[in-house]
């Protein structure tokens, strides 16, 4: 009976949680990949759903870097590390100004944008 207890405590234990850079860079992926998506098609009329359909799947990263809002050492930790790697947001900040540029007309492409803001 021991042992199963035992074995039940380190099952429970699992990895320890993702610091706050971990979830940073891992918001930082999802936008990353969100915009992939809408570049990769040739129309705006693709690249909307393509967009939502890459945020459908990495929903929970959205949502677990827009927390770190609400913790203020957190945020003050992610945003260390959002600083020291500024050439990658800058660039991908870039990427997404040109694409939301080119489909401004598309309301899915810009409610894409808006989704991430807010999932």
């Amino acid at each position: 009976m021991r042992a199963l207890i035992l074995v039940v405590l380190l099952a429970c234990k699992g990895d320890p949680p993702p610091s706050p850079a971990e979830i940073a860079d891992r918001g930082w992926r999802a936008h990353e990949l969100v915009v992939a998506a809408g570049e990769r098609e040739k129309s705006c009329a693709a690249a909307g759903p393509a967009m939502q359909r890459v945020i459908a799947a990495h929903r929970q990263a959205f949502v677990d870097a827009l927390a770190l809002d609400l913790d203020r050492d957190a945020l003050r930790e992610a945003t260390e590390y959002m600083e020291a790697h500024q050439d990658r947001y800058r660039d991908l900040e870039t990427r997404m100004a040109g694409l939301a540029d080119r489909c401004t007309d598309d309301a899915t492409v810009q409610g894409a944008f808006r989704q991430m803001e807010s999932p």
